[in-house]
């Protein structure tokens, strides 16, 4: 464990494994923090150099004073990699945390092996102008009319979220947000609510309003390497935001974890890890390979979006 401080912030990071392996980084999601991932820290350190950390204004890394974004969290992760003089990575990411991992895979793809992506936004602007325009091109009244409908719940979904940040405690948030994330796993509430409950309401509005308004729509087609969305079955805030990514990102790989919701790490982490695995193979590096040697490979099936859609 460790702390690395620059760009006005304290970042603690974990590393864990072989120090000659093949470094994997995974980035947790919004409100969360490094123990998300315990799971694959447990299965993947026998193999590889497993880099954990705390976001700014998460965990036990410090809050920032400036304003929160993509942008700021990807330049946090790039800094940290040079400070551990980590020439090149697969991350993952879940949520806030496969968005900045994308980022990261395009502003610096030198330092990019590949990125596996769960339960990840890319837009905001794609939820309204996108949706509708593309089922205008397609000239399916049916489909306008249910896009017209699911926006018009997703939008007052945050609006009501948003209206609740501010009138309700920290506790109450905690335990909403908790029983939300542990529908499919109970044993998993304890964790939600104790790393949720953490945060100071202004912190988390910040971080709330700062998620909401990340943006890498256009920049996705930049991304070269390659790239797996793992997506749970039981996913419905992410699946239109997973679509976008697989027909953005040329040759990216798809895989529907049973049993999981939006985070499936924990949800299902055997699952997980087996997805995991199988592309770090086929698709990355294999725990005998270097990383700058990294194979690139498209025997790995495209995604089937009539089936995923089901």
């Amino acid at each position: 464990m460790g702390i690395y401080r620059g760009n006005g912030v304290e970042l603690y990071y974990e590393l864990h494994g072989s120090h000659d392996g093949p470094v994997l980084v995974f980035t947790h999601g919004a409100g969360w923090d490094h123990e998300q991932w315990t799971p694959q820290i447990e299965e993947f350190s026998k193999d590889f150099r497993v880099l954990v950390w705390d976001v700014r204004s998460h965990g036990r890394s410090s809050c920032s004073i400036e304003p929160l974004d993509g942008k700021v969290f990807s330049q946090d992760l790039i800094n940290l990699l040079d400070h551990l003089e980590i020439d090149k990575a697969i991350l993952i990411g879940c949520s806030m945390g496969g968005h900045i991992s994308l980022r990261t895979a395009v502003e610096r793809p030198d330092k990019v092996a590949a990125v596996v992506a769960m339960g990840t936004p890319v837009t905001s602007a794609f939820n309204w102008h996108n949706r509708l325009n593309r089922c205008v091109k397609e000239r399916c009244l049916r489909k306008l009319t249910m896009e017209f409908i699911d926006m018009s719940l997703q939008s007052f979904s945050f609006f009501a979220y948003g209206l609740s940040m501010r009138l309700l405690s920290m506790d109450t948030l905690a335990k909403m947000h908790a029983k939300g994330l542990s529908i499919i796993s109970p044993q998993l509430r304890e964790y939600f609510y104790r790393v949720t409950v953490k945060h100071e309401k202004e912190q988390w509005i910040r971080i709330f309003n700062a998620v909401s308004r990340m943006e890498l729509l256009e920049d996705l087609p930049k991304v070269s390497c390659p790239t797996m969305v793992i997506e749970g079955d039981a996913e419905w805030m992410m699946r239109r935001q997973h679509r976008f990514i697989c027909d953005c990102i040329e040759g990216t790989v798809h895989r529907l974890v049973s049993s999981a919701g939006h985070a499936a790490n924990l949800d299902n982490p055997e699952k997980v890890n087996y997805f995991l695995r199988e592309f770090f193979t086929h698709c990355a590096f294999s725990p005998t390979d270097k990383a700058d040697e990294c194979p690139v490979t498209d025997t790995l099936p495209r995604v089937n979006w009539r089936t995923c859609q089901t």
